[in-house]
């Protein structure tokens, strides 16, 4: 290994903001998968939209740039909601090997042997998204699917050789074919929102420390000072929240490392909105493109769109789109009937400044 966890690191955090913290152990947990180490399979909770699946597919994104991680480019992405079908069979593993083995088959193309892909499969990185749903309690009652898939992600991640039967293209034809899958090696990434957790941790903390405990005096966006209920579930998450939230202590402690990631602040979230390429606001810049229009923002309209999303903190930078959405959508419909876009003297566009009256206005 040429390189180091702060190299993996560097490379998450171009597509990863705010969440410097997680992406350290992260980039840990990599290294060592890369190095054929114990690993380190990661926990991660988050409200919508801090940057759980942005995450994983940082994680693909690294083992795809560089041609030294070959055999371990397989990276499955899956809901916990489809481990197990409608009757609540478990499918967890059929389901996973076989989502496995199709991406090891599509990197491989005509190179693709049952010894190669069985290598791919043995080195991939499992990333299951929304595992909070597959809890053991839903509604205050016990939830015998959410127990059986937990048990059976249990068995995965207990490094088993577990058989796993297939077909695969052999001499020009679809032959069946056993394989003997050693899961010591497989890296797995969970994440949650956990939504209810962060109520029912609140209350135990009330329960035991009081409102003082939870109430500081904060600056308010128009500078004045008042008091605030501050609450961090980082801050007072302990292992017996998760138990009495309904996951399996077996289950969690196949994870090495649980991580609260970090709620958006507006800072965070005005680099979010404009500072990548792909941000929501350079495709807004490039939608007005189509219409010879340059689309311009003042930093101050900025930092107002960002500090009104950090508002609504249960959905994390997706309350972009809905604030911004609100200032831009009358525009989108029909922008030459809107006084703000004018024509642009310099050349045979237009141009249209968003300012932060203008931004007040919509948002009021």
């Amino acid at each position: 290994m040429s390189l180091k966890p702060t190299d993996l690191y560097t490379f998450m955090r171009a597509s990863v903001v705010g969440q410097d913290d997680a992406l350290r152990y992260v980039s840990v947990a990599i290294f060592k998968h890369l190095c054929g180490d114990a690993v380190g399979n990661l926990l991660m909770i988050g409200n919508s939209g801090t940057g759980k699946t942005t995450v994983m597919r940082a994680v693909e994104q690294l083992y795809l740039a560089n041609p030294s991680f070959q055999k371990h480019r397989v990276v499955a992405r899956l809901n916990a909601n489809t481990l197990a079908n409608e009757e609540g069979t478990v499918l967890t593993g059929r389901q996973l090997f076989q989502t496995l083995q199709d991406r090891a088959v599509q990197i491989l193309g005509e190179q693709a042997t049952p010894e190669s892909v069985k290598l791919l499969i043995e080195h991939a990185t499992v990333c299951i998204d929304e595992v909070d749903k597959v809890s053991t309690v839903v509604g205050g009652k016990s939830n015998p699917t959410g127990i059986n898939v937990q048990q059976s992600l249990l068995t995965l991640m207990e490094d088993e050789k577990v058989t796993f039967d297939t077909r695969l293209l052999v001499d020009g034809d679809f032959k069946p074919v056993q394989m003997e899958i050693d899961t010591k090696k497989l890296l797995f990434i969970c994440g949650g929102a956990f939504e209810e957790l962060y109520d029912q941790v609140y209350a135990r903390v009330y329960e035991e420390k009081g409102q003082e405990e939870l109430t500081e005096l904060v600056s308010a966006f128009d500078g004045s000072v008042e008091f605030e209920q501050v609450f961090s579930l980082s801050e007072y998450l302990r292992q017996e929240d998760l138990f009495k939230f309904g996951m399996l202590p077996q289950f969690l402690s196949r994870f090495d490392t649980t991580l609260v990631l970090a709620e958006l602040t507006p800072e965070v979230l005005e680099v979010i909105f404009t500072g990548t390429k792909d941000s929501l606001f350079e495709s807004s810049k490039r939608f007005f493109q189509r219409f010879k229009i340059d689309l311009q923002m003042t930093d101050e309209a900025k930092k107002l769109i960002a500090q009104h999303a950090a508002r609504q903190t249960r959905v994390g930078a997706r309350a972009l789109k809905e604030v911004y959405g609100r200032v831009i959508k009358p525009f989108e419909f029909e922008p030459f009937q809107q006084s703000h876009v004018v024509k642009n003297d310099e050349n045979e566009g237009y141009t249209l400044t968003l300012t932060k009256e203008l931004v007040e206005s919509r948002l009021e």
